[in-house]
């Protein structure tokens, strides 16, 4: 028996966010005999979806315009999904579900890799207000590609007519949320900071947030570890090799860095006594002889290939390695909806390669993500993406109508907390259609979006008038986090409403540029300028 057979997870229909709105199908599948694991359709939704081929044409640290080979955000994603697939497969938990999550874990990445995640992010916490663009700086919570990936699949990619989402699966969003991490700061200093992403900016309905875990910062399920960790092998080969290619680092550098590293920790038994296991120093005395013999070779691409080979199989063999040493220390439970949760993180690098992977990322910290090219790239992206926010919060009749469907939905949500109602012409904003009413109409409900001119724009509550929106935002922020039953006079139902409408504008901005290609960015760009 695999190590960890007995903690796979096994689909059950209760599993999807909901468990009615497939039967159809799964009927149709009884009359063809046709057998499908519940993991299986999810990775197939996630793979047929518009979201995950646009990754074809999104940076992940170099853009492609410099070579044909250097990685991208799909072929990134591939290389995540077969080493989870492998390790799954090692290890005899679910192949399905660690592929399923691996395909979707980075579907909400932005154009031009994180920086142009950074760019948004510091918009919707109110860091940025685009030279002066924004009325005020509000922190809505920011914005972080593993949110957005499950916001991509949970709201904003459709299967379904009157439902949002692919309807999938609790595990597949609970692994794509933390495959990477879900706090700004370490747990110590993140006690309620009021800095951290808030997952209900992200989600359709609030009743996903228990099945999500955020108790734990790891993932419950080994299949969502084990993409995590899969991430975190293929960031290392891919930005080593995306070095050698570009010539950024040279393929003599990475032999020495690392041999030294290594030689250095098996001599003063450092790693020996941390790992407390033989096997993690043959792993590391084996990796030894396999760059020795890498550097006799006289040829360049040969060379680069092995010596990349050699550090991930070393990586994978350690995960192996380490989740036999774990296993008869785990702690798991099955909770009220009967699932299985692990308790504890059992998926991860020994003390040894823990202690290489670190060396190798700052490596390529220093020697990529510093370059000339890399910065050069930034710098564009950086500017392109404000550009385009500016441009699209200034005029957003410039952004395709489809984003305008989800504005309007919101605007009919958030009615719920005040009826907002243009002085001028007595129309509710959530009544606006921006095809076919009058330009005006649609200027003036774009004006109180972007919490300009309010007083002139609406009716306002009898006792507010002539308001202050720097003093509105500070109210706001006590206000955010309550429900309709909890807010105690017309006055913060007005507030609440007015400032949930501005996310809602400045969401749409964002998903609408954060879907985008990095080419169809450039494009949108040069039309618009």
């Amino acid at each position: 028996m695999c190590p960890l057979t007995k903690l796979k997870q096994k689909f059950k229909k209760e599993d999807r966010l909901d468990p009615t709105i497939d039967d159809n199908s799964y009927l149709m599948e009884n009359e063809l005999d046709i057998k499908r694991d519940g993991f299986s359709r999810d990775k197939d939704r996630i793979l047929f979806s518009t979201a995950f081929r646009r990754l074809q044409h999104k940076a992940q640290v170099f853009s492609n315009e410099k070579s044909d080979h250097v990685r991208t955000r799909l072929t990134h994603t591939l290389e995540v999904s077969v080493i989870s697939r492998n390790l799954a497969h090692y290890l005899g938990v679910n192949e399905n579900l660690a592929e399923a999550i691996a395909v979707g874990h980075d579907i909400g990445h932005t154009p031009f890799g994180h920086e142009g995640e950074r760019i948004l992010d510091d918009v919707l916490r109110g860091q940025d207000d685009l030279g002066g663009q924004l009325s005020v700086k509000i922190n809505y919570g920011g914005f972080k590609h593993n949110f957005h990936s499950v916001r991509v699949l949970d709201v904003i990619q459709q299967k379904y007519e009157d439902k949002k989402g692919l309807n999938l699966s609790w595990q597949v969003l609970e692994g794509i949320l933390k495959h990477t991490k879900t706090k700004r700061h370490s747990i110590n200093e993140c006690q309620n900071c009021g800095e951290c992403w808030d997952i209900r900016r992200f989600i359709s309905n609030e009743k996903v947030i228990p099945r999500l875990y955020l108790d734990y910062s790891f993932s419950v399920t080994v299949e969502g570890q084990i993409v995590r960790i899969a991430d975190e092998i293929a960031q290392r080969e891919h930005d080593l090799d995306d070095g050698f290619r570009t010539r950024t680092i040279q393929n003599i550098d990475i032999i020495s860095y690392c041999e030294g590293i290594i030689k250095k920790e098996l001599q003063t038994n450092e790693i020996g006594s941390k790992d407390g296991q033989l096997k993690h120093v043959k792993l590391l005395e084996n990796l030894v002889k396999k760059l020795k013999l890498n550097e006799k070779s006289e040829g360049r691409y040969y060379r680069k290939e092995t010596l990349i080979r050699d550090i991930i199989d070393y990586f994978i063999h350690d995960v192996y390695f380490e989740a036999q040493k774990q296993k008869e220390n785990i702690s798991y439970v099955y909770n009220s909806y009967g699932n299985l949760i692990i308790k504890k993180e059992i998926i991860k690098f020994s003390p040894a390669a823990n202690e290489l992977n670190k060396k190798l990322e700052s490596l390529i910290k220093t020697q990529i993500l510093n370059s000339w090219d890399v910065n050069k790239f930034d710098g564009r992206a950086n500017y392109l993406i404000k550009q385009l926010f500016k441009a699209y919060y200034n005029n957003p009749l410039q952004m395709m109508p489809y984003g305008f469907q989800a504005l309007k939905k919101k605007l009919e949500e958030n009615n719920a907390y005040y009826n907002l109602v243009l002085s001028e012409s007595d129309l509710n904003i959530k009544d606006i259609d921006f095809k076919k009413d009058n330009r005006s109409d649609i200027q003036s409900v774009f004006s109180v979006l972007k919490l300009k001119n309010i007083d002139k724009k609406l009716n306002l509550p009898p006792d507010l008038q002539n308001p202050n929106i720097k003093e509105l935002a500070e109210r706001y922020n006590s206000l955010s986090k309550l429900s309709l039953s909890e807010l105690e006079n017309e006055n913060d139902k007005f507030i609440k409403c007015l400032f949930e409408n501005n996310l809602a504008f400045l969401s749409t901005i964002s998903d609408y540029i954060a879907g985008m290609t990095d080419n169809f960015a450039i494009k949108s760009y040069e039309e618009l300028y």
